[in-house]
């Protein structure tokens, strides 16, 4: 199996997989639904089944109800509750409306039923369920589930009528058919179903419409990305041919960035899809341009030769000091530094001689100073300037320098050449400096002075170069 092949294999099992997920989410919604559907249709049907056996049982004489007997048939009282429940039995959407009574041995009987095919006879026995046993302690309740009797499947509501003490003189019972509430269940059940199968088909078309359409468009992006590492391999060849001398120059530590630029990350992980591709694809080409956006920021103020800031970040670093001195917001100090006697070596060593022993006074300006605060300007001249020092911290700066230059000739004790380096510096003073360029002056004569003392020692002129 090819990589493409591999990666289509498996981008189609997570689109089967979403499939799945996407079946498995619209039949849990639909049994959800279906749920609280009947949760639901229940609650209503039990709302108003209790509803009717509330308003008819607070519209009965609980003290005449009381009193009835099979022999007060046909009487005023006894018609007076006839026609109490008969009005609901006519006028309101239920099967059967009736009261009922608990008897002395906890058993209930029958005492008013307006039904005009099969009424229930005063007395007959009335099957006792948990609901209607709740209504005789003076609690209205819906039976839970359906129960069968002579008349049918029925769900049943029951009241208590109270009489003017306030306790139980009977029950209205309110009986609907099990079976419609059944039928609308289904109907419900029906419903949600076909819903449920109609948004998985519609999530399917929608998810292969959408797969297709960013699967053509992430194969553009993956040509783009091809190119633009085509173009990036260019970019890294010219990067290349520009810097050999500096690589040659730095360390590994320093050149690192440079060769990474040059020849890429080593060990390119493969992706296992178009999508997890073009992540990667996406992160190595922001992870480059980054590296070549740090390269150029660095090139900007980088000088090539040297590693140290160049001229244009002195510029600005001026600028910024000036500003400070007019707001009174800075302390600082300026050293300057010349290497001695490059002209000399440049002539009779050669200008790779002259250019080692400038990278590598850099390099000890680095490690004392830091980067950041060392420059190379011009010539065989360097100049530091730092925040927040004293005497005593420039002098041990000094102190510093002479050690790892001794270090460094001990080391390079058969070269040619020997790198000396004359040095001079000067704290701002805010009475005496108006600008940065006064401090600067003053550095650079104490710099001279310096360098006049060494070839004094050697009996030769100075090399003087003027910035």
């Amino acid at each position: 199996m090819t990589k493409a092949e591999s990666r289509v294999k498996t981008s189609k099992r997570s689109f089967i997989m979403a499939l799945a997920l996407l079946l498995a989410t619209n039949i849990t919604m639909g049994v959800v639904l279906m749920v609280l559907s009947k949760a639901s249709l229940r609650e209503q049907m039990s709302n108003r089944v209790l509803d009717v056996a509330r308003t008819a049982a607070y519209q009965l004489d609980g003290d005449e109800m009381e009193l009835l007997t099979a022999e007060d048939k046909g009487t005023e009282k006894y018609e007076k509750a006839m026609k109490v429940l008969q009005s609901f039995q006519n006028n309101i959407q239920l099967d059967y409306i009736y009261s009922v009574r608990e008897k002395e041995d906890g058993s209930f009987s029958f005492t008013v039923d307006p039904d005009p095919l099969n009424p229930a006879e005063f007395g007959e026995k009335k099957e006792a369920t948990p609901a209607l046993k709740k209504a005789a302690k003076g609690m209205a309740d819906v039976e839970q589930t359906a129960h069968t009797d002579a008349w049918g499947r029925f769900y049943s509501a029951y009241c208590p009528i109270f009489d003017s003490q306030g306790n139980v003189a009977g029950i209205v019972g309110v009986d609907f058919n099990a079976d419609w509430y059944d039928s609308k269940l289904n109907s419900n059940r029906t419903v949600t179903i076909v819903l449920t199968a109609l948004s998985f088909l519609v999530g399917v078309v929608l998810s292969i419409s959408i797969y297709s359409h960013n699967k053509r468009r992430l194969n553009v992006v993956l040509d783009e990305l091809s190119e633009l590492d085509r173009e990036t391999k260019k970019l890294d060849h010219l990067i290349m041919r520009s810097s050999i001398k500096k690589l040659d120059l730095l360390p590994d530590s320093e050149s690192q960035v440079l060769r990474t630029l040059a020849i890429g990350e080593v060990g390119k992980r493969t992706a296992p899809d178009e999508y997890d591709e073009v992540n990667t694809a996406i992160q190595a080409s922001y992870k480059k341009l980054r590296e070549y956006v740090k390269y150029v920021d660095e090139e900007i103020y980088t000088d090539n030769m040297t590693g140290v800031l160049n001229k244009a970040a002195y510029k600005r670093k001026i600028k910024s000091i000036d500003e400070n001195i007019e707001m009174g917001k800075i302390s600082f100090a300026v050293a300057f530094f010349d290497v001695n006697e490059l002209k000399k070596i440049y002539t009779h060593f050669g200008f790779e001689a002259g250019d080692m022993l400038m990278f590598e006074c850099a390099r000890i300006l680095k490690d004392v100073y830091d980067k950041e605060n060392v420059y190379h300007v011009t010539g065989d001249e360097y100049i530091v300037i730092l925040t927040d020092k004293s005497d005593e911290d420039m002098k041990s700066y000094f102190d510093s320098i002479d050690e790892a230059l001794k270090k460094y000739n001990q080391e390079h004790e058969k070269d040619s050449s020997r790198l000396s380096v004359a040095k001079g510096y000067m704290i701002f003073d805010p009475e005496k400096h108006g600008k940065y360029r006064h401090v600067f002056i003053e550095a650079q004569k104490n710099c001279e002075a310096d360098k006049a003392e060494y070839y004094a020692q050697k009996k030769q002129e100075p090399d003087r170069t003027i910035i």
